[in-house]
């Protein structure tokens, strides 16, 4: 009986998110009320981030997400998912540190779930066609996520 548990286990972990497997298709709140859902954007890459105000290496790393969106943004989606914080916490953090940035709400971890996110900051490279191209957990530097960019943009 242990070892038939043991192998739901595995199957469970390898039906997760993963490099080459498709995007889970999950809905999106973002801070205004308004729902997309992540399969909307097919058709173009998108950067999906998760993070949070509270985590040091997310706040280093957010200037550089929210330049990827602003120079990319006819080419790439951005989608800045916020880990379980108030519309008021994000609002103001983001106004205190002049960042604009596409946030959605992950408010009680539902999507956090989906995708198998138990650190951040972690990033999802997802291509025009929905298959995960790359994730990368913790911080990334500018040379790293240009090089994951483009790898993703194919250039």
């Amino acid at each position: 009986m242990i070892g038939a548990a043991f192998l739901l286990g595995i199957l469970a972990c390898a039906e997760g998110p993963a490099v080459g497997k498709r995007a889970p298709d999950v809905t999106l709140a973002a801070p205004d009320g308004r729902t997309v859902k992540l399969s909307d954007y097919r058709g173009k890459p998108v950067v999906l981030h998760f993070w949070a105000t509270w985590c040091g290496p997310c706040v280093r790393e957010l200037p550089l997400i929210a330049d990827l969106g602003a120079r990319n943004s006819p080419d790439l989606t951005v989608l800045a998912v916020n880990c379980a914080e108030t519309d008021r916490e994000v609002s103001a953090f983001l106004a205190e540190r002049n960042l604009t940035l596409n946030v959605m709400m992950d408010r009680d971890f539902r999507i956090s779930k989906t995708y198998n996110v138990d650190a951040i900051p972690q990033t999802f490279m997802i291509d025009s066609d929905g298959l995960i191209r790359s994730v990368r957990v913790g911080a990334y530097d500018q040379r790293d996520l240009a090089r994951d960019l483009s790898a993703l943009l194919g250039s």
